[in-house]
C-alpha cells in the first residue's frame, strides 16, 4: 500500500511532505469532521474497502489510519 498522505494532503490543502506520518489529524493538520468525512469515502474508493464510521473515528494519526486500511485490505 502506498503512503496515504496524499489524501490528507489534498483534503488539507498541503503539500504531501507537510504531512508527517505522526501528525494528529485534528490538531496538527485541522481535519474536521467534513474533511475526515472526504478521507473516509476516498479511502473507501481506492482500496474497494468499507471501514465502519465508529473504527474511522478512532483514527488519530496517518499511521493510525494506515494500520486500518491494512486490517481491512484483503489478504494478498
Amino acid at each position: 500500500m502506498q503512503r496515504s498522505g496524499g489524501f490528507l494532503a489534498d483534503v488539507t490543502e498541503r503539500k504531501p511532505e507537510e504531512v508527517a506520518d505522526s501528525a494528529l489529524l485534528a490538531d496538527e493538520l485541522g481535519l474536521d469532521s467534513l474533511m475526515a468525512l472526504e478521507v473516509m469515502v476516498a479511502v473507501d474508493k481506492k482500496y474497494k474497502i468499507d471501514i465502519p464510521e465508529e473504527e474511522f473515528a478512532a483514527i488519530r494519526t496517518l499511521d493510525d489510519a494506515v494500520e486500518v486500511v491494512r486490517r481491512h485490505l484483503p489478504s494478498a
